[in-house]
């Protein structure tokens, strides 16, 4: 597109935007078709050279939250609203809610533990930066995939690394191996070790969790044959927290199984000052339930309905 063309599209943008002409009203001026003008408002938008924000007003839970609290023992918790009823929408919402809290969470030389996943990829992506000195950024649980699958797992973290500014520890093994005594090896490994060592001195750890239903990341990685996936639903496996499995009540499915598992360990990870919750979509409040039951967050992040639908089942059972 040649600097003609351009320059059309930011004056058309500017009238449009910052002067608060009607789209009739440019076409006069420029001697040109109101169609036209949408049309090249569509080009900025394509090209970049537009970038609209909406600015949600803050809408209160206040008697959901008050409960959340109450039930779960939280520090915190902050419940986005369901405006459109899109779900790439809504935990796009309810991840910038957790981006632009984070810097809340963590002082000059924390240690912040991060786990991976499409949630955490998408928060990734709306980090602001963050001003500390001597940040040290850890992953809480291995990212390797077994299948041919990409995880983000590197990626994520090199992002979180570059949002503060810090300094990137990489566990570099799947998150699930075939025996315990491998995942004992892998964790001997002197890098690992240091990485397990740091997520003792945590300050705060971002996590996800995923519900033990297809699709899962789990599964599509080859962690799980297909044998171990169906034998563990139906014996109630509820999903996973940083690649631990746990049950309903938020404790360890298969301790044989989590023997198997190179990553923090979930007494490490309840020891964390700042424990992070991040969850959006009804699909996961069973696995959001037991992960609260479990003690497993101090802060939760998520949309109205989720919260609500947690709340119920809460007291359902």
């Amino acid at each position: 597109m040649d600097q003609k063309k351009i320059n059309q599209i930011l004056r058309v943008s500017k009238m449009y935007y910052e002067m608060d002409l009607g789209q009739v009203e440019i076409a006069q001026r420029e001697g040109i078709s109101k169609s036209s003008v949408s049309r090249l408002l569509k080009s900025g938008k394509a090209m970049g050279l537009i970038e609209v924000r909406i600015k949600e007003p803050v809408l209160s839970f206040g008697e959901l939250e008050s409960q959340l609290l109450s039930a779960f023992n939280l520090k915190r918790a902050v419940i986005v609203p369901d405006l459109v009823g899109d779900p790439q929408i809504l935990l796009h919402d309810v991840c910038l809610a957790l981006a632009q809290d984070l810097p809340r969470y963590l002082d000059d030389d924390a240690v912040l533990g991060i786990a991976w996943g499409h949630t955490l990829e998408v928060l990734s992506e709306l980090l602001p930066a963050i001003k500390r000195r001597g940040i040290s950024v850890i992953q809480l649980n291995g990212g390797y995939s077994r299948a041919v699958y990409e995880s983000s797992a590197l990626n994520i973290l090199k992002i979180f690394v570059d949002a503060v500014g810090g300094t990137g520890y990489q566990i570099p093994a799947p998150a699930v191996v075939d025996a315990p005594f491998i995942a004992e090896a892998i964790k001997q490994d002197s890098q690992i070790a240091h990485i397990l060592a740091m997520a003792e001195r945590c300050q705060t750890a971002v996590f996800s969790v995923g519900n033990f239903g297809r699709p899962s990341i789990v599964y599509e990685m080859g962690l799980l044959s297909d044998g171990q996936y169906r034998a563990m639903e139906a014996k109630g496996c509820t999903g996973d927290v940083c690649s631990h499995f746990i049950n309903a009540e938020g404790e360890i499915f298969d301790e044989a199984l989590d023997r198997r598992t190179v990553a923090a360990s979930l007494s490490v990870i309840r020891a964390v000052p700042n424990k992070l919750l991040i969850a959006s979509g009804t699909q996961k409040a069973d696995i959001v339930l037991a992960a609260l039951r479990g003690r497993l967050a101090d802060c939760l992040y998520i949309d109205a309905p989720t919260a609500a639908a947690v709340l119920k089942r809460s007291y359902e059972g």
